[in-house]
C-alpha cells in the first residue's frame, strides 16, 4: 500500500463523501451541537469507514464511576445512586451521575461520557443501543450493565436480579392468605424484569390451579400515571380483586390513592404487594408488603467489576442475585377467609 493510500483523508473528503459542508463534519468530529442525528450518523458512518475515531477531550482517566439512568425516580435509582455513591467512595474514587432524561438527550450523553473518560459506566436502563455500548467500548470504558433487558454476550458485564422468583414468592404468598382474585400491574413489557415478574405471577396462578382472568391483568410501566390509571381500571371492575401485586413499589403507592379515593380498606379489603423495597415503602400506612431488591449489593458488585477490570484481575462477567420476600401490613386474609399455609415460613422470607 503506498504511502498515499494510507493517508488520512482531510475534513473535506470526509463532507463530500458523506453529502454535508465542511463545517457540519467538523462540528461531528468535535462533538460539537448544531447537527442532527440523521446527519451526524451518517458522517459517523464515513468516519468510521475511513479507522477515524474522534479524539478524547482528554486522555486521562478520571477518578470516577459513571451511573447512566434514563430518569432519577423513587423506583429504585435512588438507591442505586446513594449506594454506588458508597462503595465508589470506598474504592477510592467518586460517581457522577448521568440523567438520560428517557432518551430524550442520550447522544448528548453519552458523548459526554466519552469525553469525561471515567473507569467505567454502570448502566441501569432498560434499551442501551448497541451503538452506544461501541461508542464507550471504542474507548475501552468498562461497561456494567444493570438488570439487562436481553441476554448479554460472554464478554459483557451484568448483574441481575431474579426478578421471577420475586414475582411468584408475592403471588404465593397472596395466595396463601386466601386470595383468588389477585390483580397484577406490570412493568414495560419490553423490559426483562417486567416480564419475569409477571411470568412469576402467572406461575404461581398455575401451580395453585387458578385460571388467570385476563380482566385482572393491566399494563404499567413502573412510572405514577400509568400506574394510577391501571390500578383505577382493576378497582373499577364490577368484580374486583382482593388483592393486588404491584410490579414495583411506586406503582403500588399509586393503588393506595386510587383504593383510596374509592373508600376501600387498605389491608382488610385490598391487599396490596409491590417490588424493590424502596422509600416509602415501610413509611406507608399500612406498611407496604413487598420484594426486596438487594440494592446495595448490586451496588457493590458493579463497582468491584469495573475496579477488577481496570487492575487486570479476573471477574465474574454475569451475575443473578436473589430477592426476598418482606411481609408488612398492607397483607392480610380476604374478608371471609381463611389463610393456607405461609410459604414464607419455609424460607422464603
Amino acid at each position: 500500500m503506498s504511502d498515499a493510500s494510507k493517508r488520512k483523508p482531510r475534513v473535506s473528503e470526509f463532507a463530500r463523501l458523506a453529502g454535508v459542508s465542511a463545517s457540519t463534519v467538523s462540528k461531528v468530529i468535535n462533538g460539537r451541537s448544531g447537527v442532527s442525528e440523521e446527519t451526524r450518523r451518517a458522517v459517523e458512518t464515513v468516519l468510521a469507514d475511513y479507522g477515524y475515531s474522534r479524539p478524547l477531550v482528554s486522555t486521562k482517566i478520571s477518578q470516577t464511576i459513571e451511573l447512566v439512568v434514563e430518569y432519577i425516580e423513587s423506583n429504585g435509582t435512588i438507591e442505586m445512586i446513594r449506594h454506588a455513591s458508597h462503595w465508589a467512595l470506598e474504592r477510592g474514587c467518586a460517581l457522577t451521575v448521568t440523567q438520560t432524561d428517557s432518551g430524550k438527550r442520550r447522544d448528548e450523553c453519552f458523548r459526554g461520557i466519552i469525553d469525561r473518560n471515567p473507569l467505567g459506566v454502570i448502566v441501569q436502563m432498560s434499551d442501551m443501543t448497541d451503538d452506544e455500548e461501541s461508542l464507550l467500548r471504542s474507548r475501552n470504558i468498562p461497561i456494567v450493565i444493570v438488570d439487562p433487558v436481553t441476554t448479554i454476550g460472554e464478554d459483557e458485564m451484568g448483574i441481575a436480579i431474579d426478578n421471577w422468583t420475586g414475582g411468584f414468592r408475592a403471588t404465593e404468598y397472596l395466595l396463601s392468605l386466601g386470595h383468588r382474585r389477585i390483580g397484577v400491574i406490570t412493568g414495560p413489557m419490553g423490559t426483562q424484569s417486567a416480564v419475569a415478574r409477571y411470568g412469576g405471577y402467572m406461575a404461581a396462578l398455575m401451580k395453585a390451579g387458578i385460571q388467570m382472568d385476563p380482566d385482572l391483568v393491566r399494563a404499567g410501566d413502573y412510572l405514577p400515571e400509568k400506574g394510577y390509571e391501571a390500578a383505577c381500571r382493576l378497582l373499577d371492575l364490577a368484580d374486583r380483586p382482593t388483592a393486588i401485586f404491584a410490579c414495583n413499589d411506586l406503582t403500588a403507592v399509586n393503588v393506595y390513592r386510587a383504593a383510596r379515593e374509592r373508600r376501600i380498606t387498605l389491608g382488610t379489603q385490598l391487599s396490596i404487594v409491590g417490588f424493590d423495597d424502596v422509600y416509602p415503602a415501610q413509611y406507608l400506612m399500612p406498611a407496604l408488603t413487598t420484594v426486596n431488591q438487594p440494592f446495595d449489593l448490586v451496588a457493590r458488585k458493579a463497582v468491584d467489576m469495573i475496579m477488577s477490570v481496570r487492575n487486570g484481575e479476573a471477574v465474574e462477567r454475569h451475575v443473578v442475585l436473589p430477592t426476598s420476600l418482606v411481609v408488612r401490613e398492607s397483607t392480610l386474609p380476604p374478608q371471609d377467609s381463611s389463610p393456607l399455609d405461609d410459604p414464607s415460613k419455609d424460607g422464603g422470607n
